[in-house]
């Protein structure tokens, strides 16, 4: 029996509000002898639809009551589409779950006391700075710690008789996105400038301080910006953003004491709340501080920043080396590269067991007429096209796709952190990457980078496949007749060209044949054109059967030509036995109305630079005249 496992459904790691949160449940579920299986996407409340379903698509990979138990962030219930999806796997649940920072029926909820926090905050504008004019720029609609902020925000404003004006409140996303909107609502509206804009999180407070700062506005001279969150960013932001900072590491810690506890029979409150701290800074006019580029903090942000440029560098030559590339292979190897540079603990690159097959040799009405369930679909069985442990690539064997990975559920020396994210374009599934004990997808925008670059060179890879596949039909279109299958004048005439250098090369001789269908008008008066239509089919295929290396070509409506490389007379002599032979079993075989007789020339030609088909042509094409002349006379 192997570790016991949490799951844990989530969103937006690049955070590193996230981060510590998922390193709070890392640190106190390893301590206690669970791995951890994060299944992460990246979306958010403005999201194209077909990449949402992509992103959330991770979350439908394994059964989740394999594991022991599961803890979800609030932020995968930003989308109501999403929403409704997280709450059908809840209800099938067999096992425990917590929810952090929001409220989902059946799940234990941990979370922050945010409206406590907010309060104190939004008093702080109104009572220590003196201001009436608040706008306030909302969360993600229906999330409950964003519902919370705004609601203290409303009872502040109440309580000291301060009118709640619509055009003074925005609904943001707790992403750039929505506070980009509201910028343009406050840059465009019609009342008077704010005195302070209170928004919902620090990602959207550092947004409309960018934005203000580019048109103009002093911060917090001109208007007073805050967030909540006391992020990394919002702390070495200029001015350093007012916040709320929330215990995020003990959030994690607690969210998985809660699960483990229901885990072993207990029952934990179904509701835990940590209290919040406000951190008054620069960005409302508080508590300007030194410089300080010499703390551990700026020194931590400086080499994190270092490795950032490193993978940066690292990420470009990967997308060079994939864009000039040809195909899968060279995709699959640039990719290799990479991995070998990051060096994870240990990563995996794994696919449906069709993989291949669905995304790069079904032709293209094949691929198009697939339903959207069938593209997001894994497949029973997982393949493993790439294994890196430990410094070296290996191979490892297939598994149930309903484990999501089954060294989860192997004896294993040490618990371990591991992170699923979708490989993906739109909605058309190719499969996931593992990252284990790796830092790479942690509290970083460049991995969300790295997973829509590797979605989307799968996707030109596909595109280009199918559009050389397109332009092969097209052109067997073009040199093959639509009847019967061989080729046409078109054909003729290129593969004449290829055979004529082919023969002044090897120093060898062209063989023509000219082949004309006997009596086919008489079959047509008799029995009509379908009957034959039917006799051309089958003359081609029994042209066709023997040919090998000869190319077959209708040349007009009952004429062949048959041409190819020969050493001597006896192989075109045994090419025709051959037919002949096959005439005689068709015409004793089938049970049609009409047999199938042919009458043929051939000869063979000493190929130099100035020979013409068409004069080969008229010298077989009078020979096979000769034997028709012959059989009519018998």
């Amino acid at each position: 029996m192997g570790h016991k496992n949490i799951a844990v459904l989530m969103t937006a790691l690049d955070s590193d509000t996230q981060s510590e949160t998922l390193k709070g449940i890392e640190e106190y579920g390893k301590n206690h002898g669970y791995n951890i299986a994060v299944f992460l996407w990246f979306t958010g409340a403005f999201e194209r639809d077909k990449h949402n379903l992509g992103e959330i698509n991770i979350a439908y990979l394994p059964d989740l009551n394999l594991f022991d138990g599961v803890i979800l962030f609030s932020n995968v219930l930003h989308m109501e589409n999403n929403r409704r999806k997280i709450e059908e796997l809840v209800r099938n649940l067999s096992c425990p779950a917590v929810c952090i920072g929001g409220e989902l029926e059946g799940c234990y909820q941990v979370g922050t006391d945010n409206y406590v926090a907010m309060r104190e905050l939004v008093e702080h504008f109104v009572v220590e700075h003196k201001m009436q004019k608040l706008h306030f720029v909302k969360g993600v609609e229906g999330n409950g710690d964003g519902e919370a902020r705004f609601q203290a925000y409303v009872d502040v404003l109440t309580e000291h008789n301060i009118p709640i004006v619509p055009e003074r409140i925005s609904q943001g996303d707790f992403y750039v996105t929505g506070a980009e909107l509201a910028a343009k609502d406050i840059l465009n509206s019609s009342l008077s400038f704010p005195e302070a804009i209170i928004c919902a999180n620090d990602v959207m407070a550092i947004t409309i301080c960018d934005i203000l700062a580019e048109k103009g506005y002093r911060i917090p001279e001109d208007v007073s910006v805050s967030g909540y969150d006391c992020s990394i960013e919002g702390q070495n932001h200029n001015p350093r953003i007012t916040t709320v900072k929330s215990r995020f590491k003990e959030l994690g810690v607690e969210a998985c004491k809660v699960l483990l506890e229901a885990l072993n029979g207990n029952t934990p409150s179904q509701v835990t709340l940590l209290p919040d701290e406000v951190i008054l800074e620069e960005s409302c006019g508080c508590n300007a501080k030194a410089d300080t580029n010499n703390s551990r903090e700026h020194r931590a942000l400086i080499s994190a920043d270092i490795a950032q440029r490193k993978i940066i560098h690292q990420m470009l030559q990967l997308e060079k080396s994939i864009m000039e590339g040809e195909g899968f292979d060279d995709w699959f190897n640039s990719l290799k590269t990479f991995i070998s540079q990051i060096n994870p603990g240990e990563f995996y690159c794994c696919v449906n067991e069709n993989f291949i097959e669905n995304v790069f040799e079904y032709d293209l009405m094949e691929q198009e007429d697939m339903t959207v369930e069938e593209r997001l679909a894994y497949s029973p069985m997982v393949k493993v096209i790439m294994a890196y442990q430990n410094g070296l690539f290996k191979t490892k064997s297939s598994f149930q796709s309903k484990y999501a990975f089954d060294d989860l559920f192997k004896d294993t020396e040490n618990c371990k952190l591991y992170i699923f994210s979708p490989m993906h374009y739109l909605d058309r599934n190719f499969g996931y990457f593992i990252f284990v004990e790796s830092s790479f997808p942690i509290a970083s925008p460049l991995y969300i980078s790295w997973l829509i670059s590797m979605g989307d060179s799968i996707e030109n890879i596909r595109k280009q496949s199918l559009l050389k596949k397109a332009m092969a039909r097209l052109d067997e279109m073009y040199i093959k007749d639509s009847l019967t299958g061989v080729y046409n004048r078109f054909g003729m005439e290129r593969y004449f060209t290829e055979l004529k250098r082919k023969c002044i090369m090897s120093r060898v001789k062209l063989q023509v044949s000219f082949v004309d269908i006997d009596n086919l008008k008489s079959i047509n008066d008799l029995y009509g054109h379908d009957e034959g239509d039917r006799i051309i089919n089958s003359a081609a295929r029994i042209l066709l059967g023997k040919a090998g290396k000869y190319y077959v070509i209708r040349y007009g409506g009952d004429e062949f030509i048959i041409m190819g490389m020969v050493h001597s007379e006896k192989e075109i002599q045994t090419y025709w036995e051959a037919i002949d032979e096959d005439i005689r079993f068709y015409n004793e075989n089938q049970k049609r109305k009409a047999e199938l007789s042919m009458s043929y020339g051939y000869d063979i030609f000493d190929i130099g630079t100035d020979s013409h088909l068409e004069d080969c042509i008229n010298v077989v094409d009078k020979k096979m005249y000769e034997v028709k002349k012959r059989k009519k006379k018998l």
